[in-house]
Parts: structure tokens; C-alpha cells; sequence
């Protein structure tokens, strides 16, 4: 197995939904807003109104369960749903209210990612897996992800 790279993508956030301390910890929802991404085989927008459903734990672990739409240059509509990992950190959130973008690898920020489309021209996309690496941005989440691809 190897890793390929798929894409790059970035998106705003319009809003966060601060539901609050549960039994399964803090709940939050970050609401997704515009983007875009591009890759080799495949490139467009994000679409506006999808969402990251997050829990975070006590220590400061995040699980991520994350779901946008996307839409190519050629008009097909691509669900990306994603689970993953990320650390809080104190430090890079005083650097992002600063303005400043997080660096990959600077805290922990990492996803597993699977698509849904109808278009027959991305159908390869319904059994493709990924895995990638995600960094917080002034203006939101940029994301690099790589597809599993049998050697």
C-alpha cells in the first residue's frame, strides 16, 4: 500500500455552535462555509453549509466527524465525510487570534476520509479511502489528503 496525493482543500468557517459540556464531553459544531480544492484529478468548490460535529475531551482530544459537499469544475457533486483526531492547544490558538496560520504537523490534526458520488465520472472516488493532515488558517482549515492506493 502507498499513499497518493488526492487534494488540497480549504474552507471558511461561518459560524460555531457552542453546545456545551455533556457526558461525552464538550460539544461544538463548526459550520462550514465556502472553499475550494484541487488535486490532479479533481478540482472545484466547497459548498457552503456543511458541518464538523465535534466532541472534545477533558485532555483536550477532539474527535472530529466531519461532512461537506463538494462540487467539480464539471458540475458533479461529491459527498466527503471524515473522522479524525485533533489537539487543542493553547499556544496555536493564541497564534491564529493573532492572524497567523498553524503550520502541518503543529499540533495533532489528522482524518480519515471516504466520498459518495452519483457521477459516473467520479465514480473511482466511491472506493477510495484517505488519509490526511489538517491545519488551522486565519480564515479556517486547509487540508492535505492522500488517497491508499494498492502498490
Amino acid at each position: 500500500m502507498r499513499l497518493e496525493p488526492l487534494l488540497i482543500f480549504r474552507n471558511s468557517i461561518t459560524d460555531v455552535q457552542e453546545i456545551g459540556d455533556g457526558p461525552f464531553g464538550i460539544r461544538r459544531t463548526y459550520i462550514v462555509g465556502a472553499g475550494t480544492f484541487e488535486g490532479e484529478r479533481l478540482r472545484g468548490e466547497i459548498l457552503p453549509g456543511g458541518g464538523d460535529w465535534m466532541t472534545i475531551g477533558k485532555d483536550g482530544l477532539a474527535n472530529l466527524d466531519v461532512r461537506k459537499t463538494l462540487r467539480t469544475h464539471e458540475g458533479a457533486l461529491i459527498h466527503l465525510s471524515y473522522q479524525g483526531l485533533y489537539r487543542f492547544d493553547e499556544a496555536l490558538a493564541a497564534k491564529i487570534e493573532r492572524g497567523e496560520d498553524a503550520e502541518f504537523g503543529e499540533t495533532l490534526f489528522q482524518v480519515l476520509a471516504r466520498f459518495e458520488t452519483g457521477d459516473e465520472r467520479y465514480d473511482w472516488l466511491n472506493s477510495t479511502l484517505a488519509v490526511g493532515e489538517g491545519r488551522e488558517t486565519s480564515s479556517g482549515v486547509e487540508y492535505r489528503l492522500f488517497s491508499l492506493d494498492r502498490a
